[in-house]
Order: C-alpha cells, then structure tokens, then sequence
C-alpha cells in the first residue's frame, strides 16, 4: 500500500460521514488532512480528535464552499502553512428532495450551489497550487450513477460532476494533476439512518451483494487513487455501489 507521506491533503465536508471516514483514511497513510466543514465544528473537531488520537496529523477549517472568497482564503491559508496542496476530495454535499412539481426553485439552487459549484470554486483553488508543483490529485464524490425520485436536483448536480471531472482531468493531466470521479451507491451514515427500515431493505433486493456499503470501504477506494498506487489513473468514473449499476440503467456510462 502506498503512502501518502508529506503530503497535504483538503476534504471538504469532512466532518462526519463519508467524509469523516475519508479524512482518517487519507491520515492513516500519513496524509496532513485539513478537515473543512461549513456548520457542524464540534463533529469537525470531534473527528479531529479520532484522526490525531490514530496518530494522524491533521487541521479544522470552516468554510462555505459555495462562497468563492471563503474558499480562496482557505486554500490561501492552507497553502501558506504548508507550502503545498497534493490531494483534494471534493465531498461535501446537502439534499433537498421533494418531487419535481413540488421543488422549490429555492431548493433546486441550494443543491446545485454546494454539489456542482462548491467543486468548481474549490477546484480552481487547488488547481492553481497543484500546477506550481505539477502533481496533485483532485477526487469528487457524487452519487450513485441511477437516478433516486424526488432527487432531480441531487441528480443534475452530481451526475454534471461526471462531466465536469471528465474535463477538467484532460486539461490539468499535462500539469501532473489528475481528476477522478467517485459515484457511490446506498452507504450507512448518519444521514441514512433516519430512512425508513422497509425502505432500506427494498434496496437490498437492487444490490447484487444484498447490502448496503461501509464507509471505511469507499475510503479505502479514496485512499488508493489518491496515492502513486493509482498513478495511471485519471479522468474516470468509478463507481462503488454493490454491483447495482449491473442491475439497472446507468444513463449510457
């Protein structure tokens, strides 16, 4: 397994989660993991606390990446104490389900400001570090590749990411910088666990392996490609969902 040491790494969203196990993972090989969250500092710094106590290093960091002065501050100030940037995970998301004539234009904005914007602003800001030293490795974690009711706005966000990661890896890949898209399927977090019971094992019968993910498993994929191990690896999407894509439609991918 390769390491990460010496290197930097920024998970936006990383407070709890998937997140939160992205951020242990990437301390575990001896990244420098700077934990960005937007409102929940305690779990941020709860989290913290977890990595250091693994014997990781790591940092908090509040912003919104939807705000591109807060975000270029942060990568700044990043920067300047370190000296570099090599890994960022763009992982911060929110929903606001609600069927497509019920959808408020309100919710429609909000989705896509923090799941399609909030990976441009921060993007841009590690892209214009990673090419000083021409190495970095960019990861956006969407969603599941098969389109959920009542998620037209979490779909069109995170289903652009897949073009958007497409793109942007064929323009910095001669910078040394490459750009991966993660799509995971049903995973237990705390956001999952308010889900109605019936409604979790009806989803057991579309998954080929009859459950549902860990998050330390979509880590561990998040740790590999974010290391040399993956170094071949670049503009595409991978998606870890218990086999369902196999199951149904996949929009073409």
């Amino acid at each position: 397994m390769a390491t990460l040491d010496r290197r930097v790494a920024l998970v936006t969203g990383g407070s709890r989660g998937l997140g939160r196990a992205v951020v242990l993972e990437l301390a575990r090989r001896g990244a420098h993991v700077v934990i960005n969250y937007r409102r929940r500092e305690q779990e941020a710094r709860d989290t913290l606390e977890q990595l250091r106590s693994d014997g990781g290093e790591g940092s908090v960091y509040r912003a919104d990446v939807t705000d591109p002065q807060q975000v270029q501050r942060m990568f700044q100030d990043v920067f300047e104490r370190h000296r570099r940037l090599d890994i960022l995970v763009n992982n911060a998301g929110i929903l606001r389900d609600a069927y497509f004539l019920l959808m408020s234009a309100s919710d429609w904005w909000e989705v896509l400001d923090v799941d399609l914007n909030g990976v441009f602003h921060c993007s841009k800001a590690a892209v214009r570090i990673m090419a000083g030293h021409r190495s970095g490795v960019i990861i956006n974690i969407g969603s599941g590749l098969v389109a959920q009711l009542g998620q037209v706005n979490h779909n069109a966000a995170k289903l652009g990411l897949v073009g958007f990661s497409r793109a942007l890896a064929r323009e910095v890949g001669p910078k040394g910088i490459r750009v991966m898209h993660v799509a995971p399927g049903f995973f237990k977090t705390e956001m999952s666990e308010t889900l109605n019971k019936s409604l979790i094992d009806a989803t057991y019968q579309l998954t080929p392996l009859e459950r549902w993910g860990a998050p330390p498993e979509l880590a561990a994929l998040v740790g590999f490609l974010a290391s040399d191990d993956a170094r071949c690896f670049s503009g595409q999407t991978i998606a870890i969902d218990g086999g369902r894509g196999a199951v149904e439609a996949e929009y073409g991918l």
